[in-house]
């Protein structure tokens, strides 16, 4: 996956910033992911009705210096490389073989609520109290599956999916 971290500014910070028209108004909260990597499925036997489920945990790390305690961190997923909807992630045979293998990220351990990066509709938003002059954590779990039965060639299969941290 790869991974964009957002800034967090306070709002009634930075217009009192501009009010001030000073360099010493910088951002009040910052975030950055801390553990991330890749969904990792592991083996996938094409005659199997059982879809193979993987979890990812990425933890996001937030440093505040002044402005609001609490802050609502949300992490968005694209379609990915090779997919044409969040509904339809393709992960492409390492091989160029032109296969294609089916696979959801989800909000949820039941799996029913994709992750997407409409906000407030297919994100997902925590808040975390971070304490001045110090730091606090907060962690998003993704819920991975293949569906079962799907007929692809034998081989490596990979996509490249971007994770947005944003206010």
């Amino acid at each position: 996956m790869n991974f964009r971290t957002g800034l967090f500014v306070n709002r009634a910070t930075a217009f009192l910033c501009l009010l001030m028209g000073t360099h010493a108004c910088l951002a009040a909260t910052t975030c950055r992911f801390v553990t991330g990597g890749g969904v990792a499925f592991g083996p996938y036997d094409t005659l199997s009705a059982s879809a193979v489920d993987s979890t990812l945990n990425l933890s996001v790390s937030c440093d505040r210096n002044g402005g609001p305690q609490s802050v609502s961190v949300t992490v968005s997923l694209g379609l990915g490389s090779n997919g044409t909807s969040i509904n339809t992630r393709r992960m492409a045979h390492s091989g160029g073989t032109g296969d294609y293998l089916a696979y959801g990220l989800f909000r949820d351990v039941s799996r029913s609520s994709t992750w997407g990066f409409t906000p407030g509709v297919d994100t997902m938003s925590q808040t975390v109290a971070v304490p001045n002059k110090g730091s606090a954590s907060v962690t998003f779990k993704v819920f991975g599956r293949i569906p079962a039965l799907q007929d692809v060639s034998a081989g490596g299969y990979n996509d490249s999916v971007q994770v947005t941290l944003t206010p």
